[in-house]
């Protein structure tokens, strides 16, 4: 599998924990989460064996147990050796440094309450529809935190103290600590609902990530292979920029990437395209639009890029 994700240093993921590990209070468990299903299952499965490192699945007792070894993996890690530990954290991501599958929490809770909580994040609803919420996955892990209310933070402090994941650079650690107690009520339920605002920031949140994986699909040509956290900030960028011109939905906002990387990415501010956008923003295509490009501006374009 490939991600718009910079690979991480093994050593940094056993430095990163330590520190947390150092900061906790002596009755609060480390653990680590693992996405499995961004891993190899062969390689993962080699190295819980040879840590030794007992794991169960994070959505046990939960609607989505069912996914089993390819959803969310979580592990209590050793406090009392810090040498092996390190050893173990650094064998589990030198299995991909680059995928987005590692994140690392501390709690005072069983592993059934660790679990409750894994359930009611990843069984997130929004107007009565039912969402699967990868949050085993550190792309989406920090806008999920960061979109959760009040009432939700709570909801996920009864469990968990401190949550820590890499961000795309490999190179910063993301941190939450949970909210004092006194500033509101927990939410009940087993499951995140979603209002409107969240829903869309989950989508915007993941949608370069959609269109990294469609790039590798159909031009792959155009996807570095170094350099990725950079390339998935550039598709920031131009989502960004048609979404203020108004260009909507999934195959011309792919189409107007395309072209970014393709023509530069002011490719849009050329005066002849000013026709185009007043035509995207009346609810024409894109892609319609183009086939009357003339062959000059396509030279024009094509020039801005070189």
């Amino acid at each position: 599998m490939e991600f718009a994700t910079d690979p991480i240093d093994p050593v940094h993921l056993a430095h990163a924990v330590q520190a947390m590990a150092d900061a906790q209070p002596s009755p609060f468990g480390l653990w680590l989460l693992i996405d499995a299903a961004l891993l190899d299952p062969a390689r993962l499965a080699s190295v819980l064996r040879r840590n030794g490192w007992t794991h169960v699945n994070a959505l046990a007792n939960t609607p989505l147990e069912a996914y089993g070894a390819q959803g969310p993996q979580l592990l209590e890690l050793p406090r009392d050796d810090d040498e092996v530990r390190a050893e173990g954290l650094r064998r589990l991501a030198t299995i991909d440094p680059a995928a987005p599958a590692f994140s690392w929490l501390a709690s005072s809770h069983s592993v059934a309450h660790l679990q409750a909580c894994f359930g009611y994040l990843a069984q997130a609803r929004h107007d009565g529809l039912k969402l699967h919420c990868r949050m085993g996955d550190a792309r989406v892990l920090p806008t999920l935190l960061a979109a959760l209310s009040v009432p939700q933070t709570q909801r996920v402090a009864q469990a968990i103290a401190q949550w820590q994941w890499f961000d795309r650079s490999g190179a910063s650690v993301g941190n939450w600590l949970a909210a004092a107690g006194d500033e509101g009520a927990a939410g009940a339920g087993d499951h995140l609902e979603l209002d409107a605002t969240q829903f869309a920031a989950l989508l915007d949140a993941s949608e370069a990530d959609g269109i990294f994986a469609q790039l590798l699909e159909t031009v792959s040509q155009l996807v570095p292979q170094t350099g990725r956290a950079a390339f998935h900030q550039r598709l920031q960028r131009a989502l960004e920029v048609a979404t203020h011109l108004h260009v909507a939905g999934n195959p011309d906002r792919l189409q107007f990437v395309v072209l970014s990387l393709t023509c530069g990415d002011n490719f849009y501010q050329h005066p002849d395209l000013s026709d185009t956008w007043k035509a995207v923003a009346q609810g024409t295509s894109l892609s319609s639009l183009m086939k009357g490009w003339s062959d000059e501006l396509w030279k024009a374009l094509e020039g801005k890029a070189s």
